[in-house]
């Protein structure tokens, strides 16, 4: 992807945020208020972005329009709604690594490092991030990005993030025991297989971290 055409897609991603805030809340539960760019993107600037799996990375950050939401979802899955939202936007056909956060807690975390929010609900896109970004000076706008956690910080962050995935992995283990014999088990598999995905990246983080 080319750094001109990633710039445009932050556009492009804000305004596609703008228009799924702007549907009606009993059609989608999830809102997004905030989208935060990292990765590649905010690097000393270069014709072609040669990233091996996503360029293009963003954080959503995400509130729940219903009442009873149970808070953060594991890492490496999606919260409820967070599926109807992405078939209703246009970021599946983008070059766009998205991951969901919840509003209230840490953008930041071992992948999301050091990010830099380019859009709120109230705001809209942020002009000045977009110009930098556009020429290249990334740097000027360095101040506005979440900073990175002391390692004491980092380490438990991961921890609780290793914790939450360790529970949701319990629940769907035995959800899926008490329905073993009732069709309809395919979503709940594939959430158990991201769970375990994600729980065994934050191992290795924990690792890295502890290291660190």
């Amino acid at each position: 992807m080319r750094w001109s055409t990633a710039v445009r897609r932050i556009e492009e991603i804000a305004d596609e945020c703008a228009r799924m805030a702007a549907q009606p809340a009993a059609i989608f539960r999830l809102r997004v208020t905030e989208a935060w760019l990292h990765g590649p993107l905010l690097d000393p600037p270069v014709e072609e972005l040669t990233d091996a799996t996503v360029p293009l990375r963003v954080a959503l950050v995400h509130e729940d329009r219903v009442e009873g939401d149970a808070g953060p979802a594991a890492w490496g899955t999606l919260p409820p709604g967070a599926g109807q939202w992405l078939a209703a936007s246009r970021l599946p056909r983008w070059q766009v690594r998205t991951r969901f956060r919840a509003v209230g807690s840490p953008v930041a975390n071992h992948e999301i490092v050091a990010p830099l929010r380019f859009w709120t609900l109230d705001a809209g896109l942020d002009e000045a991030v977009v110009a930098a970004l556009r020429s290249g000076r990334a740097e000027e706008v360095a101040r506005r990005r979440e900073p990175e956690p002391a390692p004491g910080e980092a380490l438990a962050a991961v921890e609780a993030e290793l914790a939450r995935s360790l529970h949701r992995m319990g629940e769907l283990s035995a959800a899926r025991e008490r329905h073993r014999h009732e069709p309809g088990q395919e979503k709940r598999l594939e959430e158990l297989a991201d769970v375990v995905a994600g729980y065994l990246d934050l191992r290795h983080a924990r690792e890295r971290v502890g290291r660190g």
